[in-house]
């Protein structure tokens, strides 16, 4: 039990223990509330002496954080008072096997997204340096609160330092003992996976949240979110989705994505080059942006539109072998989208022209051509698949859409 406490506080007990030492619920006098007196790391009993500081966390004022009233040092510790949060932490839901629903699991990256910026937006920036379940408490009224401060750190005029991370959440940068906003953004998005189970048929139920949590978790800043606000936006726009969208439609809507979602990672592992995937997330937001729209609107079709010039721009720009067979199979799955059957088979049929070992290519052609409801197309494709595989012209590869096709003829 702390010893030589100021008489304003009344220890009631200890609730915790964590990297930097013991955890106390207190009882404000003179407020008359509870609060919390948690260690600070020695690392930044410097921040301490700093009142400039101080005074800035002590200053923040938002919903989504505990008040911070002051720090103390206390039989030769420095404590942080701040205000006690009712409610248990993700970690502690986690532990004891509760699963969260992706819808729910979006509303509160909401809120922690709007608490980042808030936090983000400081003069200097303040970054949190520590996000993940056990530092995010879930309140009664349903809303969340961001804890542990003792690892929050300011940015003066560049990057700030590590006092501590935790391995999972913490950006790839931490470890070489620095951090920006940006870290921020990657552990949300190690956050929410852990949220989610990250199970494997939720990129096909949830593409667009997969995606999400794809461009928040890259691991070298550049290729992450913009900024916090950017990450904001975009979860906003998440959320209206899944609050209006059927659970029938987004059934239909995820076996198109799933098409989708299957070509990019068919080469999945082999393109190495970060510019091009980068050019190609920016392709697919664009869907995603098309599929708020109604079928034939003019929106959706502008947003295909610019699609399809990007991928022919990096067509012209990207001549590696892999990445032509992204690009053409993205073409062709853009034309599909719009309808335009006939442009579609006509960069699948030129796919195979120029790259007749593209085993993958039959597989996605196939399953296009039972869609379109031609299947002795589709057959007649097959028997050449099965020619070019008996005499070992095909590379070797896989795909979703392969397999199925596999399956479904040679059930016949």
């Amino acid at each position: 039990m702390l010893k030589h406490i100021p008489e304003t506080y009344e220890i009631i007990g200890k609730i915790g223990s964590g990297k930097s030492g013991d955890v106390y619920k207190a009882y404000h006098k003179n407020l008359r509330t509870y609060v919390v007196l948690k260690k600070v790391k020695t690392e930044l009993r410097n921040l301490v002496n700093n009142r400039a500081e101080v005074d800035v966390l002590k200053n923040l004022r938002h919903s989504g954080l505990p008040q911070v009233y002051d720090f103390l040092e206390v039989d030769g510790d420095v404590y942080t008072v701040m205000t006690f949060v009712e409610g248990n932490s993700f970690g502690q839901y986690l532990d004891s096997g509760r699963e969260f629903e992706e819808k729910s699991v979006i509303i509160w990256a909401r809120q922690i997204c709007a608490t980042l910026c808030y936090m983000h937006e400081q003069k200097p920036p303040i970054v949190h340096g520590d996000l993940k379940p056990e530092n995010i408490m879930l309140r009664p009224d349903g809303n969340i609160c961001l804890i542990d401060f003792n690892i929050s750190a300011s940015l003066d005029g560049g990057d700030a330092w590590v006092t501590g991370y935790t391995n999972g959440y913490a950006a790839p940068e931490q470890y070489q003992g620095y951090l920006s906003p940006r870290s921020d953004i990657y552990a949300l998005g190690k956050t929410m996976e852990k949220l989610c189970g990250k199970k494997k048929w939720q990129c096909f139920l949830y593409p667009e949240f997969f995606w999400f949590l794809f461009r928040c978790t890259r691991k070298q800043e550049k290729y992450r979110y913009l900024d916090m606000s950017a990450v904001q936006k975009r979860i906003q726009k998440l959320e209206i989705r899944y609050r209006t969208v059927t659970w029938r439609k987004r059934f239909l809507e995820a076996v198109a994505a799933g098409v989708l979602i299957g070509i990019l990672f068919l080469t999945a592992g082999l393109l190495k080059r970060e510019e091009f995937s980068v050019a190609i997330s920016e392709v697919t937001d664009l869907y995603y942006e098309a599929r708020q729209y109604p079928e034939n609107s003019g929106e959706r079709k502008k947003y295909c539109a610019t699609a399809e010039k990007k991928l022919q721009d990096l067509s012209r720009n990207y001549r590696e072998k892999e990445q032509q067979r992204r690009i053409e199979l993205l073409l062709a799955w853009n034309a599909e989208f719009l309808d335009e059957t006939e442009k579609a088979a006509l960069y699948y049929e030129n796919l195979l022209l120029y790259d007749a070992e593209y085993r993958v290519a039959y597989g996605e052609y196939g399953m296009f051509l039972l869609r379109i409801g031609q299947k002795e197309a589709s057959q007649k494709l097959w028997k050449d698949y099965k020619k070019k595989e008996k005499t070992e012209l095909l590379e070797e590869g896989e795909s979703r859409n392969l397999k199925l096709w596999e399956e479904i003829n040679e059930k016949k």
